[in-house]
């Protein structure tokens, strides 16, 4: 399991805001001799039918349909982080039954032992899919941080477009070209609720994406 972690971080180093790999699960590899979502790793190893790809996905063509059976179902990966650094997990999922499972988000040392407690965000009852997000910092002697999804035995959830968010990738301009002046774009934190009037007063806020935003909560955003 711990060398399965450290490949998934590996292939996760990718170009974008998004520090995850194949985060819509559109690429499958015939991987420990079943089919799994590349750069991830799933039940179906373990429990034939319990992690499959199917059809019915939030964006995209596929998605993996988790099957508990007697025992739990999962995916996971894993991506590699810098102590400090701030980073918005997202993650989309469907629970057509009562009982649901959770998400896990776990920051983890480079051989594999955990740091800190896990973040959970439950998943539970959703006609269509439902977003999951959380704001999270890495701690000191962080260096990897594992993201899953684990089902309650008999429990059937569909997960699609789970990402990690790196907003300092997202939020550093490429040079500018000849003739443009410089952008820059200033980070700001915020720990708690606060009026946005009382935060807009020095200029407009941007989040992770680079996106002008008007509702202001906990998390990073940044200024030109």
């Amino acid at each position: 399991m711990r060398t399965c972690v450290l490949l998934a971080a590996v292939v996760s180093l990718g170009l974008g805001a998004n520090i995850l790999p194949n985060p819509s699960f559109e690429v499958w590899l015939d991987s420990l001799g079943v089919p799994m979502p590349f750069g991830w790793l799933t039940s179906e190893y373990l429990y034939p039918g319990s992690a499959l790809k199917d059809t019915q996905a939030n964006s995209g063509n596929y998605c993996v349909r988790l099957a508990g059976g007697d025992t739990s179902a999962f995916v996971m990966s894993a991506t590699v982080v810098r102590q400090g650094y701030h980073y918005e997990f997202a993650g989309h999922a469907l629970v057509p039954g009562v009982v649901g499972g959770t998400f896990i988000l776990q920051f983890l040392t480079l051989m594999g032992n955990p740091v800190g407690v896990p973040e959970l965000l439950p998943v539970y009852y959703s006609g269509s899919y439902r977003r999951y997000s959380r704001w999270i910092t890495a701690p000191d002697s962080a260096l990897l941080l594992s993201v899953s999804l684990v089902t309650l035995p008999g429990a059937e959830v569909l997960v699609d477009d789970v990402t990690v968010e790196d907003s300092t990738i997202a939020g550093v301009e490429s040079e500018p070209e000849p003739g443009r002046a410089r952008t820059f774009r200033r980070k700001v934190v915020v720990a708690g609720a606060r009026p946005t009037a009382a935060l807009t007063e020095a200029g407009p806020l941007y989040d992770a994406l680079g996106r002008r935003t008007a509702v202001v909560g906990a998390g990073v955003y940044f200024r030109k």
